[in-house]
């Protein structure tokens, strides 16, 4: 890919999405999907400096850098450090185990994991986001303990963690029918969340949100405006946009998506949300934080007959222990995070119903 062909192509499809955000200053700004990291430190602020002068940049915008841990060489972290705005990375670690990333195909080891943090620190990133896989086939309890440990010496300040999916197509699938690798046990899954939420609430950490952790004032805020439903806009191959009444899409071929630009013919797919998805999207990022969902605004959003309606499906669930009614809040508990999939899919709303 030509670096600068592309950052063209953003440079188009900003100019032609002036207005998306309604003039209002960008927030957070995330550098993610694939591997942003394969832009050097001018490409980046290049972008940044588009973005700055078509949409305005908050002085206190947190710009975050996705990247794995064996793309952060001493002179690559020494460039974004002094010569972008970088503020926020966040470093695909995956597990501190060889023998997991071996099975996840993953370039990196265990050592570079954890060098690759250690790194990052001594360049003066201080506000630093680790991933974690947890659910991997043949992992146990322990082996997410050891991970913990490593992350706890790391001391840093924000930890997302996900379960394994194996989808179909994909390589883990693909073992599992040929019975080279077993699914975790749902149990055991369990077992790994469990022990994700006692050890880093031992070590300070807030739950925030279902998969994410964050030691106080480093909260991510990019996450945290998605999940609070404020607008964004995507740019680039795949990205979505969203501005609380369509959600758009662009095509996921980087070819295709410069081509399209540089034609002027369509490059992304739109959909129109009705009340029943708002109000399902409305539920499910709600339900997944430590904010939950506040009866009054729901009334004021969706209608005076929603709020009483959506208490009497909760009832069952909050006498169960799995969520908790706090004033006109209600949240999950630890309980019910662990069916939260259930939960929400039994509170959705059926399309045509209100």
């Amino acid at each position: 890919m030509d670096a600068d062909i592309y950052i063209d192509a953003l440079e188009k499809e900003m100019e032609l999405r002036t207005g998306y955000l309604q003039e209002e200053a960008v927030e957070t700004i995330y550098f993610g999907g694939g591997t942003p990291s394969v832009l050097d430190a001018g490409h980046l602020q290049g972008i940044l400096d588009l973005i700055s002068r078509r949409h305005g940049i908050a002085k206190d915008c947190e710009i975050t850098l996705e990247a794995n841990p064996d793309d952060l060489s001493d002179e690559y972290l020494k460039a974004i450090r002094e010569n972008t705005s970088v503020n926020r990375l966040s470093i695909g670690i995956q597990s501190f185990h060889d023998r997991d990333l071996s099975l996840m195909n993953r370039r990196h080891t265990a050592q570079e994991a954890y060098t690759s943090i250690e790194r990052a620190t001594r360049h003066g990133f201080s506000n630093i986001s680790a991933d974690l896989i947890y659910g991997i086939p043949g992992s146990s309890v322990a082996d997410m303990s050891y991970s913990l440990d490593r992350f706890s010496e790391l001391n840093i300040q924000h930890l997302s963690a996900y379960h394994l999916t194996i989808e179909p197509g994909t390589v883990f699938y693909k073992k599992a029918e040929k019975g080279l690798i077993r699914p975790i046990s749902e149990e055991e899954s369990l077992l790994q969340f469990s022990c994700l939420i006692r050890r880093l609430g031992q070590q300070g950490f807030l739950h925030y949100e279902i998969s994410n952790w964050a030691r106080d004032g480093f909260l991510s805020k990019h996450n945290t405006n998605y999940w609070k439903r404020k607008p964004y806009m995507g740019l680039g191959p795949s990205a979505h946009s969203y501005n609380m009444v369509s959600r758009q899409w662009n095509v996921s071929s980087l070819t295709q998506y410069m081509q399209a630009l540089k034609d002027g013919t369509s490059f992304y797919e739109k959909e129109a949300l009705n009340y029943t998805m708002r109000f399902n999207e409305f539920l499910l990022t709600s339900l997944r934080t430590m904010w939950g969902i506040n009866l009054k605004e729901t009334g004021t959003v969706f209608g005076p007959t929603l709020p009483e309606a959506l208490l009497k499906g909760c009832k069952p669930y909050i006498r169960s222990g799995h969520m908790i009614k706090s004033g006109d809040t209600i949240t999950l508990t630890d309980k019910g995070y662990y069916i939260s999939d259930a939960i929400v899919r039994d509170l959705m709303l059926e399309e045509g119903k209100r």
